[in-house]
């Protein structure tokens, strides 16, 4: 940032920070994260981490600055996918993706420089066992799983794996309490959804 500003490009330059994952701490470096994490949650009040379906793996910050497009600082909880970036970024220098490239990628630069608060439909969410969720702004649908409840190695994270279905409220944070039965028409709309994007037809 410092060097940006000395060249005079600090207010036309693009800067996005975000993460390719959730948190984990102890993932196999002898770094005494744990210990000196105390009492820090870097997941917050999420559930389960990095590798993990639930929100604290697959939920991740993204910080973006620029301040000639970007007038006012301003926070959004927005549903939007990283994978969007790819058309996102092309749309905003006029580039034409090749044809059949990032099928799920859709330009939601809007939403990204905080001039559209609309919320993208749905997003795919992947676990660690190549488990797939559907994620809409209120819901969240974990297929079934023959996974272990915790990662085997390493790091206590509960996976969110599950014999049957799950389907959390998203209004309720830390998805707790598997409605899948409570709202079977929910299930089936969005284990459709997941049919679909699996055939392709979205």
């Amino acid at each position: 940032m410092d060097a940006l500003k000395e060249m005079g490009l600090d207010q036309n330059t693009l800067i996005i920070l975000s993460s390719d994952n959730g948190p984990v701490l102890d993932d196999g470096y002898d770094d005494q994260a744990v210990k000196l994490a105390g009492d820090h949650k870097p997941g917050g009040p999420l559930r389960g981490g990095k590798y993990s379906a639930f929100e604290a793996g697959t939920r991740i910050p993204a910080i973006v600055s620029w301040p000639k497009e970007i007038k006012k600082a301003q926070v959004s909880d927005v549903l939007v996918s990283q994978i969007d970036w790819f058309r996102s970024l092309a749309t905003l220098v006029g580039a034409t993706l090749p044809k059949g490239a990032a099928p799920d990628s859709y330009n939601r630069l809007g939403n990204w420089l905080g001039t559209d608060n609309t919320d993208r439909p749905w997003v795919i969410e992947q676990a660690n066992d190549h488990t797939l969720s559907v994620r809409t702004k209120d819901w969240k649908y974990i297929e079934s799983s023959d996974g272990p409840a915790m990662i085997p190695w390493g790091p206590e994270i509960e996976t969110g794996y599950q014999k049957a279905p799950s389907l959390y409220d998203m209004r309720k944070v830390n998805e707790q309490e598997n409605e899948a039965t409570q709202h079977p028409e929910i299930v089936y709309k969005l284990q459709e959804i997941l049919k679909d994007v699996r055939n392709r037809k979205l």
